[in-house]
């Protein structure tokens, strides 16, 4: 329950976006920011409790010994998309706040600026 309840306020707070206008997250810079947290954190849990079909003496004719028996993907995306909401929420109060200077992290024509 309490990951639902994650999941669904980080989206909660993402679309409210698309009506406040401000200095903050945007939409799509938070669409962009959860996006590419999700597809890392998704690389970070895929191996997790992986067993190969060489492990579990149940290879399939013809496949790779070392693929996974059973690779429980469903679960996975689902752990992926709590920890990154979690993560999400994380960034949305460190920007939304200013609890942290991002202007030293400006790069382009107006990095020189001072």
């Amino acid at each position: 329950m309490v990951q639902i309840a994650l999941v669904a306020l980080a989206a909660a707070l993402w679309i409210a976006q698309l009506f406040v206008r401000n200095d903050g997250v945007g939409f799509v810079s938070g669409l962009v920011v959860y996006l590419i947290a999700w597809w890392t954190v998704l690389f970070t849990i895929l191996p997790r409790g992986v067993q190969g079909q060489y492990e579990t003496g149940e290879i399939v004719e013809g496949s790779e010994p070392g693929a996974p028996a059973d690779p429980r993907l469903k679960e996975k995306a689902w752990l992926t998309t709590v920890v990154t909401a979690a993560f999400w929420l994380v960034y949305f109060v460190v920007v939304e706040f200013a609890l942290i200077d991002l202007g030293g992290f400006m790069l382009g024509p107006n990095a020189a600026r001072g």
